[in-house]
Order: C-alpha cells, then sequence, then structure tokens
C-alpha cells in the first residue's frame, strides 16, 4: 500500500504525560546513534518519555521483526534513518507509527526529538512512488 506523504514537522506525539518512542541504533545501548539505515541497525532502544529512559532493548532481529516489535511495543513513534525499505516502511506506517528522520542523533536526543515533533517525517519507503527523498510532503509532482 501507498502511504501518502505528511508535513515534514510540526507533529508533536507530546499530547500526553507519557509516550513510548522506539529509536534504531548502532548498538543497544543508550550511548548508540541512530545509523544511516534501518536495515543495517543492529538494535531498538524503546524510550519512555515520562521517565526519559530506555525501558527495552532489542538486538539482532530483522527489519521486518524490529518493525513489528516496535508496533507491539505500543510506540507512537520510530526514529530511524529515512534509508527505510518497503517492508519495514510498511508494517511501521501500516500501523498508523510515525516515522521521524533522526539519522546520526544519539538516541535519547532522537527520542526527545521525536516526542517534541521537531525531526523531520518519514513519507514513505526508500525508493517509493512518491517523494522518496523523505523530504517533506508532495506537492504537484515534486518533494518539498
Amino acid at each position: 500500500p501507498y502511504f501518502p506523504a505528511l508535513p515534514k514537522y510540526g507533529f508533536s506525539i507530546a499530547h500526553s504525560d507519557s509516550a513510548a518512542v522506539c529509536a534504531l541504533s548502532d548498538c543497544g545501548s543508550v550511548g548508540g546513534r541512530v545509523p544511516a539505515s534501518f536495515e543495517a541497525s543492529p538494535a531498538m532502544l524503546i524510550w519512555e518519555t515520562d521517565t526519559d529512559s530506555v525501558v527495552q532493548v532489542l538486538e539482532n532481529f530483522t527489519p521486518e521483526q524490529f518493525a513489528r516489535r516496535a508496533v507491539e511495543s505500543g510506540s507512537e513513534a520510530v526514529v530511524c534513518s529515512r534509508h527505510i525499505q518497503r517492508e519495514a516502511f510498511n508494517i511501521i506506517a501500516g500501523a498508523c507509527v510515525t516515522r521521524y528522520d533522526g539519522e546520526g542523533l544519539s538516541v535519547p536526543e532522537a527520542a526527545r526529538r521525536a516526542y517534541d515533533g521537531t525531526l523531520p517525517i518519514i513519507p514513505e519507503y526508500e525508493g517509493g512512488p512518491g517523494c522518496s527523498a523523505g523530504t517533506g510532503s508532495c506537492e504537484e509532482g515534486g518533494c518539498g
């Protein structure tokens, strides 16, 4: 399925006192950074915003397994790189979980910025039919 592009910024999930955010990481610790591609991520950390801490670390899953676990966790957002393939993207987007581009950020910064809605939204998977560059919303056949 095709999921339409969203605005580049502005969707804050800070509508309640608590929300979970999944952040893909280059390692299984809070010192990790969001890697350059979803598929290259060896770990995913689930960050609880009310305690500002990691509540679960998942390691050595396939991209599709990470995507399913993000959905199953009840997280409101996934922070990864805009380089995400179709299968993982469709699992996450199909569950209406927001995808944010936090490539290169530390896990804590990425989770906090996702919660605040200050990261770019990933509108679709890499190579998708519309704004595949992940740079914003589609406007008259181009990416904004």
